[in-house]
């Protein structure tokens, strides 16, 4: 029988793999939300049908060897070693040799026909006669694996591929955002690179993205000038190693990532000035798990920053613990900063609270940071710190390098550092005064509930609202110790951006009064680009379309609008605005801003003209009444009679 439990589990090996039900688990935000049970139902359905008959193949086996042997105590020993020893090269050979080489679907098939070789090797001339059942059997088994085999669809895997991008390549309007670019299966995961577009993702190179990873860098090397060694746990896209490489004063970046497949896939990300990091010769990649590293070098750095996966996504927990902080804690040399990813937004109130409690009890000196969203950075200080000079801090600025990159990721100036605080250590204490920290031992304080959004913007609010965030910086006694205070004048402004920025991408504004307040109130560019839905990107991309051209092409217009006025030159937007309108492919919106820039740029007159002109197309509701009476108040703009 055991050439026919060979054969059966050949075919098993393809009939689990043609019929997976990877369907049958469809998270809304991939696999952020994939439980526990539903990674077991997938598992049983591909496994369990060839582990159940492999663990019928062991005694068949041995009944076969004690037949030919008849020794029965060497029999056993035999098939025991050679069954161990294959338990512990075959993992090796599939991990190292055919994943990496020929991909997950034909290394199913090679595992097949090799079920199915041996069972040929293994039958005599007599199994194969029609006269007996056994050999009925065998030949028919053998005639269902060749016709499978013969009509296998080998584009099978690539279905597999596009079920597990499909949430990022779609919108809810069957829109394309994204596209595979390249596929990597390697020894411990399985990567697809996505170009997206506007969408979501576990790690980016967008300008989200690129501005809240670049932070994680950038914040310990303001407040840690003299820095000169530094390292990354878990690589990502690159994003945060390339700020620490634009770092001419550091002299060692090691970067530490559980997967090889991450650092091979380093050269295919691409982005304006993006280079891959790994190239420079102070970095050094270690293929090693980020604790076990901690654990096992005895150097100290000066900066440890990390940005593991997402909290909840499986084998990620014990990077977030009250342990692993520790461990972060003894490799800073004294003074040395670390800081880590909170992404609130992904998480129950509760359960960001206990990372923060668990990062507290590892960092007496802890902080927590944020731009105008939810991917908090929190900050831990070696010993009390040091304060530093405006001067110092305003190196980072100063310097080519860092200095375009903080701009191009909208921190423009210093003392929109501040604007980023959210809270120290007293504030950590009194809001996790009743919460138990994370660690080891009590993993499941993560629980495997969605997150509450409602919730969670309750949470934040009340530190992004201007008033009450600019009166936490000036009385915190962390920021008064690290924080030149040469700094703090009109940081007002600086907050009130954030939390407009804040509102707007959570919950939508009026963008024409956000664009008034950033144009009048503050000097920055990044703000404009923002609410025009542009960035420096595409700003960049438009730029160089618009220079090689005769007149700009229609689709880089906005963008060409955008930058002029985050340069605050008005005139310009308006001649682009002009000429949208001669190309008679202006909108109403267009029309309102160009009426709002009229205003703004003292052609009160030009403004009541286009207006009249366009009142067909100009519906009177909430917004209209709300524009007319802000240019009627600011400007002394006169509203078209109803």
């Amino acid at each position: 029988l055991l050439p026919v439990f060979l054969l059966l589990a050949a075919i098993t090996t393809l009939l689990s793999y043609l019929f997976f039900p990877g369907k049958a688990v469809q998270a809304r935000a991939g696999s952020f939300e994939v439980a526990w049970w539903n990674i077991g139902l997938l598992s049983l359905a591909l496994m369990f049908p060839v582990a159940f008959l492999s663990g019928i193949l062991f005694p068949s086996i041995l009944a076969s060897v004690q037949a030919s042997v008849g020794d029965r105590m060497n029999s056993i020993g035999l098939t025991t070693l050679f069954n161990t020893t294959g338990a512990a090269a075959g993992p090796l050979l599939a991990g190292f040799a055919l994943l990496p080489t020929i991909g997950f679907q034909w290394s199913l098939i090679f595992c097949s026909v090799g079920y199915a070789l041996i069972g040929i090797l293994v039958s005599g001339r007599s199994s194969w006669s029609f006269r007996r059942a056994v050999g009925l059997i065998i030949i028919g088994l053998s005639a269902v694996l060749i016709l499978i085999l013969a009509i296998f669809p080998y584009h099978r895997d690539e279905a597999h591929f596009a079920h597990a991008t499909r949430p990022y390549e779609m919108d809810d309007y069957g829109r394309s955002l994204a596209h595979p670019i390249k596929k990597v299966e390697g020894i411990s995961d399985t990567f697809q690179l996505l170009r997206l577009t506007n969408a979501f993702s576990m790690s980016a190179t967008n300008p989200h993205s690129q501005r809240y990873m670049r932070l994680f860098g950038y914040i310990p090397l303001a407040f840690r000038p003299e820095s000169t060694d530094v390292l990354l746990i878990c690589y990502g896209c690159g994003v945060t190693a390339d700020a620490f490489v634009r770092e001419s004063h550091l002299k060692r970046i090691d970067v530490v990532d559980i997967s090889k497949e991450v650092f091979d896939l380093a050269d295919s990300y691409s982005g304006i000035n993006y280079s891959n990091p790994l190239r420079d010769p102070r970095v050094t990649a270690f293929v090693q798990d980020g604790r076990f590293f901690l654990q096992a070098s005895p150097r100290q750095y000066d900066i440890i920053s990390g940005e593991p996966p997402p909290p909840k996504v499986a084998g990620s927990v014990n990077l977030y613990t009250e342990e692993f902080f520790s461990l972060m804690h003894s490799r800073l040399k004294e003074g040395g900063i670390a800081t880590f990813w909170l992404p609130i937004n992904q998480l129950k109130v509760a359960e960001a609270k206990a990372i923060l409690r668990a990062f507290h009890n590892a960092f007496s000196n802890a902080s927590v940071w944020a731009s105008a969203d939810q991917e908090w950075i929190m900050m831990g200080i070696k010993g009390p710190g040091r304060g530093v000079r405006e001067e110092e801090m305003g190196r980072l600025w100063s310097e080519a390098g860092t200095g375009a990159d903080l701009r191009r990721i909208g921190v423009e100036v210093p003392q929109q550092l501040a604007a980023l605080f959210l809270m120290d250590g007293e504030e950590i204490d009194r809001i996790t005064r009743d919460i138990a920290p994370l660690t080891d031992f009590y993993p499941k304080r993560l629980s495997d509930a969605p997150w509450d959004e409602q919730a969670t913007h309750r949470f934040a609010w009340p530190y992004m609202e201007a008033a009450a965030a600019v009166h936490r910086f000036l009385w915190s006694p962390l920021i008064n110790r690290i924080w030149p205070e040469t700094l703090n004048k009109s940081l007002h402004s600086f907050f009130a951006v954030r939390e407009s920025r804040y509102l707007s991408e959570l919950m939508g504004s009026n963008k024409l009064a956000e664009l008034d307040l950033y144009l009048r109130g503050s000097r920055l560019r990044t703000p404009v680009l923002e609410v025009l839905r542009s960035d420096e990107f595409r700003l960049s991309i438009a730029e160089r379309v618009a220079l090689n051209s005769e007149s700009p092409p229609t689709e880089t217009l906005p963008d060409l609008v955008a930058g002029a006025l985050a340069s605050r030159h008005v005139s310009e937007a308006i001649r682009l605005l002009e000429m949208e309108r001669n190309r008679e492919s202006r909108g109403v919106n267009d029309i309102l801003l160009l009426t709002y820039l009229y205003c703004l740029n003292g052609s009160v007159d030009k403004a009541e003209t286009l207006v009249a002109g366009n009142a067909g197309s100009i519906k009177r509701d909430w917004f209209i009444d709300w524009l007319w009476a802000k240019l009627e108040t600011d400007f002394g703009f006169r509203p078209p009679a109803d």
